[in-house]
């Protein structure tokens, strides 16, 4: 059992508990529905199948069985890469487009970061158009826990972190603007690899309070607020509040301050470590 007091949202009845067992070695047909697979010739939509299959597998071993089934939506679209654009839509269900050239090979498409990136958005609520950045920031942060998951990860967590949040550093070298401003900023000017991967410094750093404090990774509580609390959530300040009350700590709205009130610098190194 976990180290950390999940307090009165973890109470995992045995029904419950049967069902996470019972649904542990593969997805059910309740728990994601594919949408449009017959504009692809049978062979394709296989493919597809089989792609986005393993990908919300991966997902939800990395952060539970969400509690609403997974509309996911494939679209045709020549490119010169398996997924040229994919995005997560909120609204009563919750749903994820996918654009896809079917001519990549299934291996292609896994290897493709885009699609539990797109996953991980759905464990949590829309968080709004303010907080667009740390909503990105969390789904790029989980995409490589995830994919190191599914097996498809090339290279060591920290490399790969290091590799897209290293070269975002210096936009944080600001002694007067806040974290937040700058990744709000960033989104307004489209630049998004900027914005994402500065935003993702959150979840390592949370990520880090949490080993160092209550023993456990931010995948772990993920997990745990799937099965206890997802469904109620629909905003930033409950997340925060919900996710702090299993830890029983200010862990979150104490980060979330810092990264609205306080210069960038005093948060961000100077070098990824």
């Amino acid at each position: 059992m976990s180290r950390f007091r999940l307090r009165y949202i973890c109470v995992i009845t045995f029904v419950t508990a049967l069902f996470i067992a019972f649904n542990s070695h593969g997805v059910t047909t309740n728990q994601f529905r594919v949408h449009g697979l017959s504009t692809f010739n049978e062979e394709q939509a296989a493919k597809l199948e089989a792609w986005l299959t393993t990908g919300v597998n991966a997902t939800r071993k990395t952060l539970g069985i969400y509690p609403a089934p997974l509309e996911l939506y494939v679209f045709a679209k020549q490119s010169n890469q398996p997924v040229p654009w994919a995005y997560a839509q909120r609204d009563e269900i919750g749903s994820v487009r996918f654009y896809v050239d079917a001519r990549f090979s299934l291996q292609k498409f896994t290897d493709d970061w885009t699609v539990y990136h797109e996953l991980a958005h759905m464990a949590l609520p829309y968080l709004g158009v303010k907080y667009n950045w740390l909503s990105e920031g969390f789904a790029s942060f989980m995409q490589y826990q995830i994919m190191l998951q599914a097996g498809v990860l090339k290279g060591s967590l920290h490399d790969n972190y290091e590799g897209k949040i290293a070269p975002q550093l210096r936009w944080f070298n600001n002694s007067k603007l806040t974290p937040a401003s700058i990744a709000r900023r960033l989104m307004k000017n489209e630049q998004y690899a900027a914005a994402y991967w500065g935003s993702a410094y959150f979840f390592v750093l949370a990520d880090k309070q949490l080993q160092n404090k209550h023993k456990i990774h931010l995948t772990d509580l993920i997990r745990h607020y799937q099965s206890c609390c997802r469904t109620n959530e629909n905003s930033l300040p409950t997340l925060i509040s919900t996710l702090d009350k299993m830890l029983d700590d200010t862990l979150f709205s104490t980060l979330l301050m810092q990264f609205e009130t306080l210069p960038a610098k005093t948060l961000y190194p100077a070098k990824f470590d």
